[in-house]
């Protein structure tokens, strides 16, 4: 007679809930803000979109919270980052330009952003490589690097190759920053940090100045409005500086408490990219102090959790993919509120769970939902 095996089945017995609130708050805020924008606009099509990426996603953060063995998927992450090597090279075959970028991938009637999957797999693929890799990161000079990591910098050489083919320099600058802070992390020495800190620098500084001219003019307005420079050049009131000036008038316009969903002057055109880049403003102008201090806190908190989570994981893939997954979420939120207050040079990139963006809302939100699965306590029956 044949033995009846038991089936052992893993039960959620809890997870991280500052986080998970965290999130849910963030996007509620942005669908208010969206519906706000929206309103004043002849159609409600892109609220209705919004809607839809926002159930998407959070389908998107219980299925990755509750069916997600992320140990036995670790052998997906090579095949990620080659899915989206192909993804970005088919970007620049397609040539779908949107404002002088070539960063989308039409898929009917979805518009995918690759670049935004780059990410997002390079810090699996970080994460993968660093566990099994880790003393030896800790213990390597420049020769030793170089040769015991070659995949991981082969890979992100051409992804950065191919991301910068499509414009989308924010990208590079948050997924290097990312990656940067996960070597950092893992206890990279220091001569090596401030090498590749070195040649990013440099690499920036060519980009701005050797390539194409509006990247000057951006740094050239940023300098221009930052009230942290010293001897600023006067303002030209030239339409390259139209959308920082609008921005910080938007926002000083808002004070402590805003000035009022119904009252908002920015949304009514006067700011370009008030659904993404500069929502931030709209928040700001509105809400006032302490809505867009609410936002940013609200990203802190995430971050800070989920680093604090990240520290207490015994397996080393966790820990690293963990705080990769937090460094990339808050690095954007900080470079997103930055520009919108004029602290960095305008560069485009999206509000995390806010701005208007499928790609964006979902990787972001499958971000949340793997932190969240690693923040699981289960038990057997």
């Amino acid at each position: 007679m044949k033995s009846k095996r038991s089936r052992v089945q893993d039960i959620i017995v809890s997870f991280d809930k500052g986080i998970l609130f965290s999130y849910i708050g963030l996007c509620l805020i942005g669908l208010l803000v969206m519906l706000d924008i929206t309103s004043m606009q002849s159609s409600m099509q892109n609220f209705y979109r919004h809607l839809v990426f926002l159930g998407l996603s959070f389908v998107t953060v219980v299925v990755v919270l509750y069916f997600f063995n992320l140990q036995k998927l670790r052998f997906l992450n090579k095949y990620m980052i080659l899915a989206v090597i192909l993804l970005l090279i088919l970007v620049l075959v397609q040539k779908t330009e949107v404002k002088g970028a070539t960063r989308g991938l039409r898929l009917g009637f979805i518009n995918l952003q690759p670049s935004f999957l780059a990410r997002f797999a390079l810090i699996f693929f970080f994460a993968g490589f660093l566990e099994n890799k880790e003393q030896e990161l800790r213990n390597a000079g420049l020769k030793e690097f170089l040769i015991g990591f070659m995949p991981l910098v082969l890979y992100t050489i051409v992804i950065f190759v191919l991301v910068y083919m499509e414009k989308h320099l924010s990208t590079l600058i948050i997924g290097g920053a990312t990656l940067l802070g996960m070597l950092v992390y893992a206890g990279m020495k220091k001569r090596l940090i401030v090498l590749i800190l070195g040649l990013g620098l440099v690499a920036g500084a060519l980009v701005i100045l050797k390539g194409e001219e509006y990247r000057s003019d951006r740094l050239k307005t940023f300098l221009t409005y930052n009230l942290f420079v010293p001897d600023r050049p006067e303002p030209e009131n030239s339409s390259k500086e139209y959308q920082v000036r609008e921005s910080l008038t938007a926002l000083t316009s808002g004070g402590l408490l805003g000035m009022g969903v119904s009252r908002g002057r920015a949304k009514h055109y006067f700011l370009p990219e008030a659904r993404t880049d500069y929502i931030y403003t709209i928040i700001g102008e509105e809400f006032g102090f302490l809505g867009a201090f609410l936002v940013l806190a609200l990203h802190a908190l995430i971050f800070f959790k989920a680093f604090k989570l990240a520290e207490r994981q015994e397996n080393a893939y966790y820990k690293y993919l963990c705080a990769g997954l937090a460094m990339n979420i808050f690095l954007n939120a900080l470079v997103n509120t930055g520009v919108a207050m004029s602290i960095l040079p305008s560069t485009g990139n999206t509000l995390p769970f806010i701005s208007y963006g499928g790609t964006a809302l979902l990787v972001d939100s499958a971000s949340i939902g793997v932190i969240l699965n690693i923040s699981t306590r289960r038990r057997q029956l």
